[in-house]
C-alpha cells in the first residue's frame, strides 16, 4: 500500500471535500478521486459512501471509512517517526551554511530557521547574508555555502535549485511623494515618474518591468535617473525622493525609514501578477549530499 495514496485518503477524510483536498495536496481533483478509488479497491471496501456523494454531493465515511482513518493516521505518524529518527542516526553534516541576500524578507529566513530547529534539531544552520542574491550564486560556486537563496535565472550550470513561491512587484516610494497615501497603485499612475533600478547587468526582471510599462501607454526609457548595485543605495536614493523603485514582493523594507511600498493591482482592482519574479533554494551539484538535499526539499514547503 502506498504512503501517498494513505496521505491523500487522510485529506479527503478530514476535509470531507474532494476540491479542497486537492488544493492542500496540490494534485488535480481528478488524479486524487481516481488514487482513492485505486486505495478502495486494495482495500476491498467502500471507505466513502458513493450514494451520497454521487445524489447530494457530499461526502462522507462509512463505519470501515472511520476505521481506516484512524489507522491510516497511525501508519503515517510511524512513517514520520522512523523518517525522522533514522536521519537523526544517519547525519554527519552538524552544520549547514546558508546564504540569503539583503532584498529577502525577514519572515521567510524566520521560516527557515523553524524548519531547520523543528526538522533538523541535529544541525547548526548559520545564516550568511551578502549583499546581492548573485553574490550568493557566486559563493556557493567557491564553496563558501552549503545552500543559498537567491533569484533566478541561476548563472552557471555548476549550480541547480528548487523552486520556491514566485514573488511578484511592489512599488518603492519616499513618504513625502503624493502617491505616498494611496492604498495601492496601478501601473499607469507612474506614466510621469522619475525612476532608480538595480544595475541591467544583474537585473532578473528590467525587461519584464519594460513591457509592463510599455503596455500601460508610456516607456521608461529617458526617466532612469540612477541605475545601483545594491538594495541599500536603491532605498537610500528612494528615501530622498531622487525617484520611485519596483522591489519584490518579498522585499522586506519594513526597516527602512523614509519609504513606503505600495502593492500593484490591475485597473479592476486585482493584484497585479504579470511579472513574476522567481527564487529557489540552490546548491552546487558536485556537493549536494542526501542531508542538502532534505533541507532544501523541507524548506520549499515553508517558504
Amino acid at each position: 500500500m502506498e504512503l501517498r495514496r494513505l496521505r491523500y485518503y487522510v485529506a479527503v477524510a478530514e476535509e470531507l471535500h474532494f476540491g479542497r483536498a486537492a488544493r492542500k495536496l496540490s494534485v488535480s481533483q481528478p488524479a486524487l478521486s481516481q488514487q482513492i478509488q485505486l486505495l478502495e479497491v486494495e482495500v476491498g471496501v467502500e471507505l466513502f459512501l458513493r450514494e451520497k456523494r454521487r445524489l447530494l454531493r457530499k461526502v462522507e465515511l462509512t463505519e470501515a471509512g472511520s476505521f481506516f482513518l484512524q489507522e491510516a493516521r497511525k501508519i503515517l505518524q510511524a512513517s514520520n517517526k522512523a523518517i525522522e529518527a533514522t536521519r537523526r542516526i544517519g547525519l554527519t553534516q552538524k552544520e549547514v551554511k546558508l546564504g540569503t541576500y539583503r532584498m529577502m524578507i525577514r519572515s521567510r529566513i524566520l521560516d527557515i530557521l523553524t524548519v531547520c530547529s523543528q526538522r533538523f534539531p541535529d544541525i547548526d544552520l548559520k545564516i550568511i547574508e551578502f549583499p546581492t542574491h548573485l553574490a550568493v550564486q557566486d559563493a556557493l560556486i567557491e564553496g563558501q555555502l552549503d545552500l543559498g537563496v537567491s533569484l533566478l535565472p541561476l548563472h552557471s550550470n555548476q549550480l541547480d535549485g528548487i523552486a520556491l513561491k514566485p514573488g511578484y512587484l511592489k512599488v518603492m516610494l519616499s513618504t513625502t511623494h503624493p502617491l505616498a497615501t494611496e492604498n495601492s497603485l496601478r501601473v499607469a499612475q507612474l506614466r510621469h515618474e522619475k525612476w532608480v533600478d538595480i544595475n541591467r547587468p544583474i537585473h532578473t526582471v528590467y525587461d519584464d518591468i519594460e513591457r509592463m510599462c510599455k503596455k500601460a501607454g508610456f516607456s521608461r526609457e529617458g526617466a532612469i535617473v540612477q541605475e545601483v548595485s545594491s538594495i541599500e543605495l536603491l532605498s537610500g536614493l528612494v528615501s530622498l525622493g531622487i525617484g520611485i523603485a519596483v522591489v519584490p514582493t518579498f522585499f522586506d523594507a519594513s526597516g527602512i525609514q523614509g519609504v513606503v511600498c505600495k502593492d500593484l493591482i490591475n485597473d479592476d482592482g486585482s493584484p497585479f501578477t504579470e511579472v513574476v519574479i522567481n527564487a529557489a533554494i540552490c546548491y552546487k551539484l558536485l556537493n549536494l549530499t542526501p542531508t542538502l538535499q532534505a533541507l532544501a526539499n523541507a524548506f520549499k514547503s515553508y517558504t
